[in-house]
């Protein structure tokens, strides 16, 4: 019996190094080595040097301007000096603070962090800055009911959180704040308060348009995502942390906070979360920009980032933001929300997915990232929140890694200034030719294959942890291929260097009275082998062009209700729409391809009314082609 007992304790410490080492999407990014921002990113440059190591932390109630409770977190430098005066980074947090183990990994580990992981926090409060997190009204231990997601009184309670903040002993009145995916998003948001206080904003993973860049990219709705983050924020909301599998069963739940005698305050919080808003209910109705979701009579406009700009740029905040090219539509709305607001100062594209969490490109020797991202952090941070002067003001807008040849690169504008457009006219003989008169005209007839995909460890599935079927990874195409129409150029007689946004242009009809469009931009080596390059994504009904609701370098459209123009079955229609940004170098001997389907079989529905059949036009006078934004010398 004694050695039964101490064999269950035995498997509880191992579970725990399990589970703290990589619990959730905040584990630290690691690195294999640190290069230099505008000729090698990811190392320091300026004055600021560690100065504590550990953290001292604390649990408070914060009672907002509606009496509402809020539970935070406060994490100190270890070894503060008495009436040292420091600035502090704020996270407000969707996926639940901190948490509380089960016993007996409690006694060891208490709280347990979550989405802002250990290593994030122990890096910045080394340096001399207070992290401070936040439960978000209706989650975690804080009080409230969830009615939206990115409700106005969420956003507003941030302007109380600061408030907050620069009245404790220690703040020195600098607030900086960021966080990722979610917590990327509600940094940005903080913004539209315009509180004097909060200097700097690092956005990570961030969404800008939540219509297109997460529930409807190009207007195709992605419904096995928007499904299981429902499942996720449902099982959160319920304090179930069973669905992120065995390490979820070694959490008791949301961490309560210290000061809550008898829990009392938590026991109801707990109970009332239940009853929250289910973003998958009524997702079903929903198929533009303006539709509203029933259960809280909004559309997904009010949700939206990209709706506050004007507030978001009048705070006059300098933002940092960063994003990767494989992670699902957001980088899309990454370089979007940087050409519409005045204040973004730095803009940082690797070669990652969500979060980071692995370097996808696909000429990469290990998926582990190879950028200190919190060292680039930092310098913003110690700029703007400390007046360190290092030069990351004086440094180019743009930094971004081109694929392929495996470099960073540096603009000043987006897209780069040595960009021009270079055309590709599709044939009936499947080639893609240069020049116009070449095109061999007609129409060809593709059997839709709706088993096509881009697979369930693209980019798509790493925008939430429980979506994930391993790391992101982008197998060879060559058999994916074959269940699509597809257009090879001939050999490229040089490197060929891209940067932005490509964009399809195609003469369309259908058999049905609706489609959805997915387009693939590919590399075929000399072997044959395909790589997976970009993609875009479209409905026929949403062709109509805008030029209002912001600012974008490739043809955009609204993607309203009003807007949409029906598509009725055997019309031929021109489609032109972009594919997601990327900075990518073609090699010499290799081909360029466009394969297009008809469906993402794992990521994307299907129309009620689904074809069997595509056709595409080219001829001379009525070309179907992709533009590539080619890089020039």
């Amino acid at each position: 019996m004694k050695c039964t007992r101490l064999a269950r304790i035995a498997l509880y410490f191992a579970l725990l190094f399990l589970f703290v080492t990589g619990y959730a999407a905040g584990k630290k990014n690691k690195t294999e080595s640190t290069v230099d921002l505008v000729s090698k990113p990811g190392v320091y440059q300026g004055y600021s040097s560690a100065q504590y190591k550990g953290f001292t932390y604390a649990s408070y109630y914060v009672q907002m301007r509606d009496s509402i409770l809020l539970a935070v977190d406060v994490y100190l430098p270890k070894g503060l000096e008495p009436g040292k005066k420091i600035p502090a980074i704020l996270y407000l947090d969707r996926y639940v603070r901190s948490l509380q183990a089960k016993w007996p990994i409690s006694m060891l580990v208490d709280p347990v962090l979550a989405s802002v992981g250990e290593g994030e926090i122990k890096y910045f409060t080394s340096y001399g800055y207070a992290m401070v997190v936040v439960d978000v009204r209706g989650t975690g231990a804080s009080e409230g009911q969830r009615r939206m997601e990115f409700s106005p009184e969420e956003v507003l309670d941030g302007r109380d959180i600061v408030d907050w903040i620069i009245a404790q002993a220690w703040s020195d009145k600098n607030v900086g704040t960021t966080g990722i995916s979610y917590l990327g998003t509600t940094a940005e948001m903080l913004l539209a308060n315009q509180h004097p206080a909060v200097k700097a904003c690092i956005p990570r993973s961030a969404i800008f348009d939540l219509y297109n860049n997460v529930a409807f990219p190009g207007g195709v709705r992605q419904g096995p995502f928007v499904e299981i983050w429902g499942q996720t924020t449902k099982a959160l909301d319920d304090n179930n942390f069973s669905v992120f599998g065995k390490r979820g069963k070694l959490v008791k739940g949301a961490h309560p906070v210290k000061g809550d005698k008898h829990h009392k305050i938590y026991k109801q919080v707990i109970a009332l979360h239940k009853k929250n808003f289910n973003v998958s209910a009524g997702a079903e109705s929903i198929q533009f920009r303006d539709d509203l979701q029933p259960a809280v009579n909004a559309s997904l406009n009010d949700f939206s980032v990209h709706t506050r700009m004007s507030q978001v740029e009048g705070s006059h905040t300098p933002i940092y933001r960063i994003d990767g090219w494989y992670d699902g539509a957001l980088a899309k709305g990454c370089l979007d929300a940087s050409l519409n607001t005045t204040n973004t100062r730095k803009v940082l594209i690797g070669p990652w997915d969500h979060g980071p969490r692995n370097n996808v490109s696909p000429y990469a020797t290990s998926k582990k990232i190879n950028f200190d991202v919190h060292a680039e952090m930092l310098r913003f941070f110690d700029r703007y929140l400390k007046g360190i002067k290092n030069g990351i003001d004086d440094e180019p807008l743009y930094t971004y890694f081109s694929v392929g040849d495996e470099a960073w690169k540096n603009s000043n504008v987006w897209p780069p200034a040595n960009e021009r457009t270079e055309r590709f006219y599709f044939c009936t003989n499947n080639c893609a030719v240069r020049v116009p008169s070449k095109i061999k005209g007609g129409v060809l007839d593709y059997t839709i294959d709706y088993t096509a995909t881009s697979g369930l460890t693209s980019g798509w599935n790493s925008l939430v942890p429980t979506y994930m079927h391993g790391p992101t990874n982008y197998p060879d195409r060559r058999k994916e291929d074959e269940k699509m129409l597809c257009f090879t150029s001939e050999e490229l007689p040089a490197n060929t260097d891209i940067a932005g946004s490509p964009v399809i242009s195609i003469n369309f009809s259908a058999d049905a009275n609706d489609a959805t469009v997915f387009c693939y931009l590919e590399d075929v080596a000399p072997d044959n082998s395909v790589t997976y390059v970009t993609e875009g994504t479209f409905r026929p009904v949403q062709r109509k062009a805008d030029t209002e609701t912001y600012k974008t370098p490739y043809p955009n459209h609204s993607y309203k209700k009003s807007d949409a123009e029906a598509y009725k079955s055997g019309e031929t229609v021109l489609l032109e729409f972009d594919l997601l940004p990327i900075a990518y170098e073609f090699k010499k001997g290799h081909h360029i391809r466009v394969a297009i389907a008809g469906a993402d079989a794992g990521h994307f529905n299907l129309p009620q009314d689904k074809p069997a059949h595509f056709k595409i036009t080219s001829t001379t006078e009525s070309p179907s082609l992709i533009k590539l934004p080619v890089i020039t010398d």
